[in-house]
């Protein structure tokens, strides 16, 4: 049985539906596929979940997704060979969460981030949706936007975005980050004027379902602020490669960075405690409560891969960190047409710690100094060359063989600054 899980395959996305729905009605799916199995039983919970958290007012689910370099992936695999069709297919999706619960309803919102391709990613989704005659407001929307016009003034934002968004001049200086938040503000701009309002992020591709998107929503639709997908670290989260689905401790305990991702969480989760039960703050699939957004909203200035980790610091310090519920998913790796960081620790890796430092100075330390051990490890941090990170990831991956633990891992400070003669 051939394990892998290919998102350019019409056959096994509609197959994740389909035993998705065996699986609700009690039977046993006529798939065997264990990747395709492991996401229609992702699918399921989700849809049992938002079910049960359903009252009788209306929701809308907003999901918008940055687009940059995306026109090959857009399309089916018929005619370009990365092709996953992923509009439809995300339109499919949503249409199955939602099917027979009639106060629910969706829409999708593309932004452009200043795609280089000809046509663009906003031309050609927008051919799409007069193909398939998607409405351009309210339930079952698909919307584009490009973040040049909303950058240009050209298509204003009623809900407030901040000064540092205000300052920027081009899609050059954004990145990702500024194609999401134009795109929450503006599904807030069109959302409903009653009931409950859920913003989500998701990328571009397949590797998140949206199928999942009721195990993100069911925890805010319950109080909380935020739903966090997250890849790795919990309980039936589920990570899927070209070798089939993995679980802990075999999804991070597998990976040849896992050293990188356990020293950026050991460094997070001391220099902002109140995301240190968040395992996966890079994961691209979260959801919001509307409202929590908008105050939040006017207060970053973070648009580099550490955007949303801002976000939820932002967010924390209005609802405390029980409002950031952390939900486990499925999430195919998608290599194709991708451009993934180097596995070996350099330049970007050591970028996103000092991203993480200048976070902690901004936003944590004047209300929560650091004390202690997260004062040392500043103290390291801030003298830290690249040659030092290498050397230090290295030593660390080095040590690795036999110890067990994972994102609960801690070292003493002291014993790092001595290990790369410091």
């Amino acid at each position: 049985m051939e394990p892998a899980r290919d998102l350019t395959d019409s056959a096994q996305n509609r197959a994740v539906l389909s035993a998705a729905d065996a699986l609700l009605a009690g039977r046993t799916p006529v798939e065997e596929n264990p990747s395709v199995l492991a996401e229609a039983r992702a699918g399921a919970r989700s849809r049992r979940l938002l079910t049960a958290a359903l009252g009788e007012e209306p929701v809308r689910l907003s999901v918008v997704f940055a687009m940059y370099g995306e026109t090959g992936r857009m399309v089916p695999r018929s005619e370009h060979p990365h092709g996953e069709d992923f509009c439809r297919e995300k339109v499919r999706q949503l249409d199955w969460l939602t099917a027979d619960l009639p106060t629910v309803t969706w829409n999708l919102i593309a932004c452009d981030d200043g795609c280089p391709d000809r046509p663009s990613s906003a031309e050609k989704l927008r051919q799409i949706i007069a193909t398939e005659g998607y409405p351009e407001r309210g339930h079952r929307s698909v919307a584009v936007i490009e973040l040049a016009a909303v950058i240009a003034g050209e298509n204003p934002l009623q809900t407030p975005l901040s000064p540092a968004f205000d300052a920027l001049s081009s899609t050059a200086q954004s990145r990702k980050g500024g194609s999401v938040l134009a795109a929450m503000a503006t599904a807030i701009d069109q959302g409903p004027t009653s009931g409950r309002h859920i913003v989500a992020y998701t990328d571009a591709d397949l590797s998140a379902n949206l199928a999942q998107l009721g195990s993100l929503a069911a925890p805010i639709l319950e109080g909380a602020a935020a739903g966090l997908g997250q890849r790795y670290g919990m309980d039936d989260a589920v990570l899927v490669n070209q070798h089939g689905p993995s679980t802990e401790p075999r999804s991070t305990g597998g990976k040849p960075d896992k050293l990188i991702i356990l020293f950026r969480h050991f460094v997070r989760a001391l220099l902002i405690p109140d995301l240190a039960h968040v395992l996966d703050t890079q994961a691209g699939f979260k959801a919001f409560d509307a409202a929590a957004l908008v105050p939040v909203l006017p207060e970053l200035s973070s648009f580099n891969e550490t955007f949303d980790v801002e976000l939820l610091i932002q967010l924390a310090k209005r609802t405390g960190a029980a409002g950031l519920a952390t939900v486990p998913m499925v999430f195919t790796e998608d290599f194709a047409a991708t451009n993934f960081p180097s596995v070996d620790p350099g330049r970007r890796h050591l970028a996103m710690i000092e991203q993480v430092v200048e976070l902690h100075d901004r936003l944590v330390a004047p209300v929560r100094p650091a004390t202690g051990e997260a004062a040392a490890l500043l103290a390291l941090l801030r003298e830290l060359s690249l040659a030092d990170y290498v050397r230090l990831i290295e030593l660390l991956q080095e040590r690795d063989e036999g110890d067990p633990t994972l994102f609960d891992r801690r070292w003493a400070v002291a014993d790092l600054r001595a290990a790369i003669g410091r």
